[in-house]
């Protein structure tokens, strides 16, 4: 039999963690200020974010977000091609290909016909390879990736890759490398999002130990959390997280433990 304990004591996972943490921002303006305070230290920020004015998103897919948003890909009209393929345009010439690429190689469309442009979401790493067009490889792995969280206010912008019990997503055998792509996601988002071209962005790690510019730890989130007015199963539940710090398992330091209904 399991250990007889509630579900919050043993989860460990990061999206977890992530959606907490998300929570808190929303729910509690200390928390939003204590952030945007640990965030202008911690990270290459012009400008603070604003407690007063924050959007928070996780599991961030932006770029399919806004492929999709082109038009209706159900009921692909010309309107939907032109603007797609535009913006296809764009990212070859970002990555240094000739942007006529998308005519002759069958991989960029849904059928061999080529009525309608694939997202590169979509596209065959198999295929970029055959086709000699390897560095389009990140682009697809970019639209596919979704970094953990992001913050927005009116001026700033944060995007954050949160790590707890894993390293940096590798594969060697692809040569795929997560942090690599983290930065040809933000230079996406920067050339192709009109909305993002309108504030900074700056990117941090969220890491259980860290140091170093755009580096912020599990640690600091937790002291921020300690002096809020946050719910107790939030509070109690990111306390698990000092076990990672001392070793300990389980138990909480909390002023008052999470009871289930």
């Amino acid at each position: 039999m399991f250990n007889d304990i509630p579900y919050w004591k043993v989860n460990r996972e990061e999206r977890f963690f992530c959606f907490l943490f998300a929570h808190a921002l929303l729910s509690s303006r200390s928390v939003r200020v204590g952030f945007a305070e640990l965030a202008k230290e911690k990270c290459d920020m012009e400008q603070a974010l604003d407690p007063d004015e924050l959007e928070v998103y996780v599991e961030v897919a932006a770029l399919r977000d806004y492929s999709y948003d082109l038009g209706n890909p159900s009921k692909y009209s010309n309107l939907t091609h032109d603007r797609r393929r535009t913006v296809l345009e764009q990212i070859l010439k970002i990555r240094e290909v000739d942007p006529e690429m998308l005519d002759k190689h069958d991989l960029f469309w849904t059928s061999p016909n080529k009525k309608k442009l694939w997202c590169p979401s979509h596209w065959s790493i198999e295929a970029l390879n055959n086709a000699g067009l390897e560095k389009l490889k990140e682009v697809r792995w970019a639209f596919n990736a979704k970094p953990d969280i992001l913050l927005v206010s009116p001026k700033t912008m944060l995007v954050i890759e949160a790590k707890l019990e894993s390293g940096e997503g590798r594969k060697d055998e692809t040569g795929y490398k997560q942090y690599e792509i983290q930065e040809l996601i933000v230079d996406l988002w920067k050339q192709l999002i009109p909305e993002f071209q309108q504030r900074k962005l700056a990117q941090a790690r969220l890491e259980v130990k860290g140091a170093g510019n755009n580096t912020i730890t599990w640690v600091d989130i937790l002291a921020i959390i300690a002096d809020s007015d946050i719910d107790a199963f939030t509070r109690n539940s990111l306390d698990q997280l000092k076990k990672y710090f001392n070793g300990k398992k389980g138990a909480s330091n909390s002023r008052q433990e999470y009871q289930s209904p």
